[in-house]
């Protein structure tokens, strides 16, 4: 191959590549978002709720062909404004998970499974998130799903089981034991998000 011929093939195929855009979709938390503790003890159910009062903003990177993944996403949420619906659960529950020596609570999110279409319908699929409880960090696949509204908010929702020994803590008991709180849990979250004009 002449030197003349190995150099217009060389410009031909850059000049024929184009590459795979990339599109970043960011999503304001806004304050109606909750995370949801739920349980069960020998007597009867429980669930404690906290509201968000952050101002985070996730960035949601997506390109042909790749699995779209977070560049920024974080959610955090103070572990001492749960409520359990009673003062004397809620108090145990602040005891539990920590919350004087670990305040915060964090979901980081890591990919999702595909890019949300943001259509009215529910649209479900799978994620990979990170928690971070009292200290501890365990990464987790969810099942999540998204909804857009005709006010302009997108609902995240997503659930995952877990237990206190995921997050080396002690399932509470109180009533000299008589009343004992399962190890098995349920986290729920449900946030509620705006795309950014400026993105």
């Amino acid at each position: 191959m002449t030197r003349a011929l190995a150099l217009l093939m060389a410009l031909f195929t850059a000049g024929s590549f184009t590459p795979s855009p990339v599109l970043l979709h960011r999503f304001i938390v806004q304050p109606e978002s909750t995370l949801v503790i739920a349980g069960k003890t020998n007597v009867n159910t429980f669930q404690c709720t906290t509201l968000y009062c952050g101002r985070d903003t996730l960035v949601l990177r997506e390109s042909a062909g790749s699995q779209p993944v977070f560049l920024k996403g974080n959610v955090t949420l103070d572990a001492s404004a749960f409520s359990c619906g009673m003062q004397l659960m809620t108090n145990d529950f602040n005891k539990t998970i920590k919350s004087k020596a670990h305040p915060a609570i964090a979901i980081d999110f890591i990919w999702f499974e595909k890019v949300p279409v943001y259509g009215c319908g529910e649209e479900r699929f799978k994620g990979r998130i990170k928690i971070s409880l009292a200290g501890i960090t365990n990464v987790f696949d969810v099942g999540c799903a998204i909804e857009a509204r005709s006010n302009g908010i997108i609902y995240l929702r997503g659930n995952r089981g877990f237990t206190f020994t995921d997050f080396n803590l002690e399932a509470p008991s109180r009533m000299m034991g008589m009343v004992k709180v399962e190890d098995t849990l349920e986290v729920r979250f449900n946030l509620a998000l705006k795309l950014d004009p400026d993105s």
